[in-house]
């Protein structure tokens, strides 16, 4: 199995991306990994609205600087134990930026926390993991809401799931 050197955690700033950021940091604690935070700031197709005005470029760019220190703040938080941590933003669908931000900068593993919907509102509101799983060149790790899991996972876990233990 390859080293894990790059690991992307892509975030909406909810509570159930946090429970991915979890693995991810369990992850890159035994490989020595660098995470890569990454919050994709969502535009409206131009197909829907072809004129795109000042005022949502303006919207964007708010948009952008609120990201921003959220993510600042998420890596403060959460990550201030872990020496490789970069903070990255891109415009786009959320799963076609994660895609290609995985793609661009050489990751080797995206950890990304699913909503357990289920029927008619996963019909109705798709998943950005799922479309991250179908159109990824990268090994992706899709981590269930932790009210679904039946128990905590800890470092020895992952490590023999990895297979990992010498």
């Amino acid at each position: 199995m390859k080293n894990i050197h790059k690991i992307l955690v892509p975030t909406d700033f909810s509570e159930l991306s946090l429970s991915a950021l979890d693995y991810a940091c369990l992850i890159a604690a035994t490989q020595g990994a660098t995470i890569y935070l990454l919050y994709v700031v969502d535009t409206i197709p131009k197909v829907v609205f072809p004129t795109v005005d000042a005022a949502s470029e303006t919207a964007l760019r708010d948009a952008e600087a609120d990201g921003a220190s959220k993510l600042k703040y998420l890596a403060s938080k959460h990550l201030n134990k872990y020496p490789h941590v970069v903070e990255a933003m891109r415009r786009g669908t959320a799963y076609a930026g994660i895609v290609k931000f995985a793609e661009d900068e050489g990751i080797d593993l995206i950890v990304i926390s699913t909503h357990g919907r289920t029927g008619l509102a996963h019909v109705l509101l798709g998943s950005v993991a799922e479309k991250v799983v179908r159109h990824s060149t990268v090994p992706v790790l899709t981590v269930k809401p932790q009210e679904l899991r039946d128990e905590m996972i800890n470092e020895e876990d992952v490590e023999e799931q990895l297979h990992l233990k010498n």
